[in-house]
């Protein structure tokens, strides 16, 4: 068997290195786009979750997402002594950033140092904190941290003139840095933080080791008593980010969640690893699932050209697999024959395909990662490596791959009778093959519409999603039925209106449906996918583009940090910068606006506090493009009311006039629902209240950007507004130069799916030039007749060019009509429950004629090399008797 194997296996696939490549090569993009989706995925949960409940220890946490918490909550719970509590841990993490580095970003980490005493030998004296090398303990508990002293060279008396600093603890990147470039021995460490700086002074160095919690903040981490990080990001208003509660394994979890929910009084909500788990994959989760998609569209895609490649070596085979069966092989034997070369080649794919897809993500992550910045905490993060058990899944997806493509065409020879397999023409598919085929495809569309109808009785996403695919696979795979019902019907007039080569092209079409209809299905797929991106772009594209056209009025914008990071609620600004920019020679108004992001009914909903008085007036002046919405905007003039998005009150099912409730510092904060407005800020909801109100009901007087309206066509105030950002270290963005940034922000993520869509667009043409070799080896006796009586070898080039066109045509009519009902879907089914968004299907009619033509044009290109090939063949060799 061994020796057989290498024979008919090995030893063909050298001889036909360059189909094997192919094979290799389709499955390489595939198990690529598996390996990139699944890394990029990996990057967005980890750092949403590191956002959400970065250096999270505890079993569970108290907290009131951005809005933050009293620290005084962490000693009711400590005085309350409850039962199974081990540790009790306050946390401040926020993002700050060092003027004396670029303005380069770092978290500062606030912790209880009370509660983490140094376990410092007993005669350490304070001035040798600074020069002797010891290994000490700094957190207790669990995964303690360890840090390590480092020479810093400061004398004691630079030390004792540096006594009224905060003194800090620095990752050791920071530390070596700061060393590299301060000006002297008793040079502060500046931290800024809404426009303020603070002087500190370096203490320990914490060498972070891989496994520990640090490592998710990244290198550039600053350490600092929780009491003076509190007052230091929230001056008069002193909130810490969460309460990590630890408990004893023999805890008691469900009367310890009870004690604390009582302690916090709506105060903040008490969650346990899981619940914040839920939360994190509730806001990524849809950006996972559309990277998903997109990988599963290149995996069956590839799965429908390996098929067609396999096919290849069979049909070729055929005469050898003949003679087999005629010795006596088992019909086992030969499936085995091509199962262990079908193996290899999926083996080898999947070895070229995990260094690809790790190509891929980092290429996409480069792509984003300004919006990594700003929307995680963790700005500093990389691609991940695949895991074990993506480099598992990666090998196991070449080779089923593989194996499914090769089987139904071995299954097809090794059960057919010896006589008919030696034949150089193939026989036609039987009957039971065909009633198989066609049960699978009508019970996957079935079973796609059912989970579709019945998604709200199904897990999150799996009915809307699985259906989906489902019912998109069992239409790819019926394409070869929807291919020969549409060439029989259209027959009579290709007969009558095509010239010969095209006539015995679409009649090629119809003797071989199987053959064709996977391909065709393969380039529909992808058409198909490019025109509901493209569809789905354009819809949400101009409406979002329209209402940013209204929200937008101001001229400048001023804000700590990026502009398009300000809505993260990471960069703040002290509300003295409003008052200053209000002197500034030319600005007519300045309105202050506040983003956080608090916890509402267990996910984080997007909360915007607006200067009203300031923005109404100022909008009021530009005229009629002013924001459409405001009257129902004035109705909020210092009153404990909201206006809600549209899309909160389908995601939350809120009407006009019902009231919401919100943790508060102090207790639940109720606001009653005023009016309701179109917005696209949050795809969970968003609320507008008045900033003034804000700040008396949540204890927070931050803004995190200013709207600065300047005298019209005054070219000097806007300088004047830029000079003043740049003396404080701020960043500044007029109105164009915001627009331009949000659209590059949009286009930057569809860029990743495009990306997919490209490698999707390669699977499906190689997909037709492997058809078309197909179908030289299968009619190399017609084309040889034809040859024969005289046809020119124009005539015969022709022809497999005119079946390459049809396929493109076809393949590329019913992509158009398979992508508008898709588009449809994703965003009246898909998008609108995932966001509540409410966007109207709008046809990409340019990208329609771009793909159109590129599918055409491919199509047309992939049939050159087996044209090329026919003409070649000798005339005697193809029309050579059985």
């Amino acid at each position: 068997m061994r020796a057989v194997f290498q024979i008919l296996s090995l030893r063909y696939l050298r001889q036909r290195w360059t189909r094997s490549a192919l094979i290799i090569l389709s499955i390489a993009l595939g198990v690529a786009t598996l390996v990139s989706t699944r890394i990029l995925n990996r990057c967005i949960e980890v750092a949403a979750a590191e956002t959400t409940t970065p250096m999270g220890l505890g079993d569970f946490y108290v907290s009131n997402g951005e809005i933050g918490v009293e620290k005084g909550i962490a000693d009711e719970i400590r005085t309350a002594a409850i039962p199974g509590i081990q540790s009790v841990q306050p946390v401040v993490i926020e993002r700050v950033t060092l003027p004396d580095f670029q303005n380069r970003n770092s978290v500062l980490l606030g912790i209880d140092l009370a509660s983490h005493q140094l376990q410092l030998p007993s005669d350490t004296k304070p001035a040798e904190l600074l020069s002797r090398k010891k290994i000490v303990e700094v957190l207790n508990g669990r995964n303690a941290l360890q840090a390590q002293f480092e020479e810093a060279e400061l004398s004691v008396s630079a030390l004792w003139k540096a006594r009224n600093r905060r003194w800090i603890v620095l990752s050791e990147q920071l530390y070596k840095d700061w060393l590299a470039q301060r000006a002297s021995d008793d040079a502060p460490y500046l931290i800024r933080f809404g426009g303020r700086n603070l002087e500190c002074t370096p203490m320990l160095v914490v060498k972070v080791d891989k496994e520990s919690p640090l490592a998710a903040l990244g290198p550039n981490v600053v350490g600092m008593d929780i009491d003076h990080a509190a007052q230091f990001v929230r001056p008069g208003f002193p909130r810490i980010n969460r309460i990590d509660v630890i408990l004893a394994p023999s805890a008691d979890k469900a009367a310890v969640k009870a004690r604390l929910t009582e302690i916090a009084n709506g105060r903040a909500g008490v969650r346990t690893p899981e619940d914040q788990g839920k939360s994190t994959q509730e806001i990524v989760g849809g950006i996972q699932i559309g990277f998903t998609l997109c990988s599963v569209g290149a995996m069956v895609v590839g799965l429908f050209l390996v098929y067609n490649a396999l096919s290849v070596t069979v049909t070729e085979r055929r005469h050898d697999i003949g003679i087999l069966r005629s010795i006596g092989a088992a019909r086992w034997q030969i499936l085995c024959i091509f199962a262990v070369a079908a193996s290899i080649l999926g083996l080898l794919g999947g070895l070229l395909g995990i260094p690809l897809g790790i190509g891929m993500a980092r290429f996409a992550l480069d792509l984003i990662k300004d919006e990594m910045a700003s929307m995680f905490t963790a700005s500093d993060s990389q691609p991940y490596w695949p895991t074990l058990s993506t480099v598992v899944l990666a090998f196991a997806a070449g080779i089923v791959t593989a194996l499914l493509a090769a089987l139904v065409p071995a299954v097809q020879a090794a059960y057919q009778d010896p006589a008919d397999v030696v034949r150089r023409t193939p026989p036609g598919v039987g009957g039971a093959w065909q009633n198989a085929h066609r049960a699978i495809c009508a019970t996957l569309v079935a079973g796609g519409f059912a989970m579709i109808l019945t998604r709200d009785e199904l897990p999150a996403r799996v009915g809307a999603f699985g259906g989906m695919v489902c019912t998109l696979v069992g239409l790819l795979l019926a394409m070869p039925i929807f291919v020969g019902i549409a060439v029989r019907a259209l027959q009579p007039i290709l007969r009558a209106t095509l010239p010969i080569e095209a006539r015995l092209a679409s009649d090629n079409l119809i003797r071989s449906p199987g053959r064709t209809g996977l391909v065709i299905g393969a380039l529909a797929a992808g058409v198909a996918v490019m025109i509901q991106t493209a569809g789905v772009g354009r819809s949400n594209e101009e409406p979002v583009t329209r209402w940013l056209d209204e929200v937008i009025q101001a001229d400048q914008f001023v804000a700590a940090g990026n502009v398009t990071e300000a809505v993260s609620s990471m960069c703040p600004l002290d509300p003295q910068v409003l008052n200053d920019l209000h002197k500034v020679p030319g600005v007519e108004n300045v309105a202050g606006l506040r983003y956080v992001r608090p916890e509402y009914k267990g996910t984080l909903i997007f909360l915007t506090a607006i200067d009203l008085d300031e923005f109404i007036d100022a909008s009021q002046v530009r005229g009629p493009n002013g924001l459409p919405n405001l009257d129902k905007f004035r109705k909020l003039r210092r009153t404990d009311g909201v206006v809600m998005s549209d899309n909160f009150a389908r995601r939350h099912g809120v009407a006009v006039g019902d009231t919401v409730t919100i943790n508060g510092p102090r207790g639940p904060v109720a606001l009653k629902v005023l009016d309701m407005v179109n917005d696209y800020s949050w795809s969970r909801g968003t609320l507008f209240m008045d900033r003034e109100v804000y700040a008396r009901l949540f204890e927070d007087n931050l803004i995190d950007i200013a709207h600065v309206f300047t005298e019209q066509g005054s070219d000097a105030a806007r300088e004047r507004v830029k000079q003043f950002a740049a003396d404080r270290g701020f960043v500044t963005a007029d109105r164009i130069a915001l627009r331009k940034m949000l659209g590059d922000l949009i286009e930057r993520i569809y860029k990743l799916v495009h990306l997919q869509q490209i490698v999707i667009g390669i699977v499906a043409s190689l997909g037709v030039v492997t058809s078309l070799l197909i179908s030289v080896l299968q009619r190399k006796r017609e084309l040889g007749l034809l040859l024969a009586i005289g046809a020119t070898p124009g005539q015969v080039i022709g022809t497999v060019l005119a079946e390459a066109i049809l396929m493109g045509v076809f393949g590329t009519i019913l992509g158009i009509l398979m992508g508008i009902p898709l588009e449809w879907y994703v965003l009246r089914v898909v998008l609108f429950e995932e966001s509540g968004f409410d966007f109207a299907l709008l046809m990409p009619w340019k990208q329609f004629l771009g793909i159109t033509i590129g599918a055409l044009t491919v199509a047309t290109l992939a049939g050159l090399m087996p044209a090329l090939k026919a003409v070649k063949t000798p005339i005697p060799e193809a029309i050579a008797y059985e």
